[in-house]
């Protein structure tokens, strides 16, 4: 018989805020898939490096350097992307008038603060489906918001909760509700 989900996010309720962590969702057949790829990548690299340290030719001395730029970036944006899945959190703190969105171990992102009163709708959002997403997938994380869970902050919406179940996100809107740190007016 299945056990029940329990779900990833972890709510801890203080006296004057709320803090939920939500751990990146791992798949392990795509992290052992990706770490393969970045060695196969290093070898490949180490191999243009060393022709460009020592060029059999000088004309194609400057698309090599164009290529290691662009062979780094990628290498870059790989581990990333590792880093994240073995040990991102997304953290999200409601309280004392604000509500911030924080991505520990993703880099190059930082915290997002906003004003609580200045919130509107929060909603569980209509997501792509994971099996769209995985032809693309450095692209759908970089030009998408991410998120199950929406809300409205002036003209323009913000999305958190990464790839979480639409249960399990409803259960985090009835948590913030339940704690009245949200009001109703908040709500879709």
């Amino acid at each position: 018989m299945e056990k029940p989900y329990q779900g990833r996010a972890v709510v801890e309720d203080n006296f004057d805020y709320l803090k939920i962590t939500i751990p990146a969702k791992r798949n392990y057949l795509f992290l052992v898939y990706i770490c393969f790829s970045l060695a196969v990548w290093g070898y490949i690299g180490s191999s243009a490096i060393d022709e460009l340290l020592h060029p059999s030719s000088d004309f194609g001395r400057g698309f090599m350097i164009f290529w290691i730029s662009g062979w780094t970036l990628g290498g870059i944006m790989t581990v990333k992307t590792i880093i994240w899945l073995f040990w991102g959190e997304e953290i999200i703190e409601i309280g004392m008038g604000t509500f911030s969105i924080s991505r520990k171990n993703d880099l190059f992102t930082r915290e997002k603060v906003y004003d609580l009163n200045e919130c509107r709708e929060f909603r569980i959002r209509e997501v792509d489906s994971e099996s769209d997403r995985k032809h693309w997938f450095i692209f759908y994380y970089r030009n998408k918001e991410r998120g199950t869970i929406a809300f409205d902050y002036g003209m323009r919406n913000f999305c958190f909760g990464e790839d979480l179940y639409e249960p399990e996100a409803k259960y985090l809107l009835n948590v913030m509700k339940s704690k009245r740190i949200l009001t109703e007016s908040q709500f879709k």
